[in-house]
């Protein structure tokens, strides 16, 4: 039986990178690319064990690999900086962090400190919830926030950009905060005030989703504290203005308890 007789490939990356990326890096995870020494010889061995890619497609796609640091032609350096995996399964927990071996690897990479603590709480919930145990977390945070780096930085928004008041957030953003549980229809109460805020303020980015998940965590906390306070209350139901627009753009004091930057 050929390689290409039994094939595997991460949906996830495949979503994010495309079926070709998928593909190659399986048989780069699974060891079954002969030379991966160098840029020549991955395209080879992927050739050799791929004959259905173009082979065009297949160095855009090891190239797009070698860019978001998902395969490398110095796998060798590659492993030795590489989390050890704990020999007994555990499941995660709120106080687990990644082992410093994990800072080193993505210290080579140009994700930012934000984006890293963003998806190590994202991470964590995921998983805590599930109640999964496995003794490879460090290299399972990897994988993770490589993917979800490739997906922000691989955008069509990848520039830095000034919210709009036609900005409405990816769908990931509400499976995510569906995590927290908190639902589409209670966060969709605070994507107004999120718009009129940072279009207000001019400031450009291209972690728009990432910033409204964080905005609609403290809006719903401060919410569930304040309770039936009438004077908070009336900023997060959608729909229920008693001032002109003009005057409600000008009025940040409901921004006063938040730090959004």
């Amino acid at each position: 039986m050929s390689n290409e007789d039994n094939l595997s490939f991460s949906s996830e990356v495949a979503e994010t990178l495309g079926i070709e990326c998928a593909l190659i890096l399986s048989q780069y995870n699974e060891n079954l690319l002969e030379d991966t020494a160098s840029i020549t010889g991955l395209i080879d061995s992927t050739k050799k064990n791929l004959r259905f890619l173009d082979e065009k497609k297949i160095k855009e796609s090891i190239n797009t690999l070698i860019k978001f640091q998902l395969i490398s032609t110095s796998r060798k350096t590659y492993k030795l900086k590489e989390p050890k995996k704990s020999m007994d399964s555990c499941q995660l927990d709120i106080e687990w962090t990644p082992s410093p071996e994990v800072n080193e690897v993505l210290n080579m990479t140009e994700i930012t400190d934000d984006f890293f603590n963003l998806k190590l709480k994202e991470f964590k919930i995921y998983w805590i919830e599930r109640g999964q145990k496995k003794n490879n977390w460090n290299s399972t945070f990897i994988d993770f926030i490589r993917r979800e780096w490739a997906k922000e930085t691989n955008s069509k928004k990848a520039v830095p950009y000034v919210i709009d008041e036609n900005w409405y957030p990816d769908d990931d953003v509400f499976d995510i905060l569906n995590l927290s549980e908190i639902n589409k229809d209670s966060a969709l109460k605070y994507l107004r005030e999120f718009i009129l805020y940072w279009k207000d303020k001019g400031s450009a980015f291209t972690t728009w989703n990432s910033k409204f998940i964080e905005h609609v965590k403290r809006r719903h906390i401060m919410s569930n504290e304040i309770g039936s306070d009438e004077e908070n209350k009336k900023y997060s139901e959608p729909g229920k203005y008693t001032k002109d627009f003009k005057t409600r753009k000008n009025d940040n004091t409901w921004a006063k308890e938040i730090n959004l930057d």
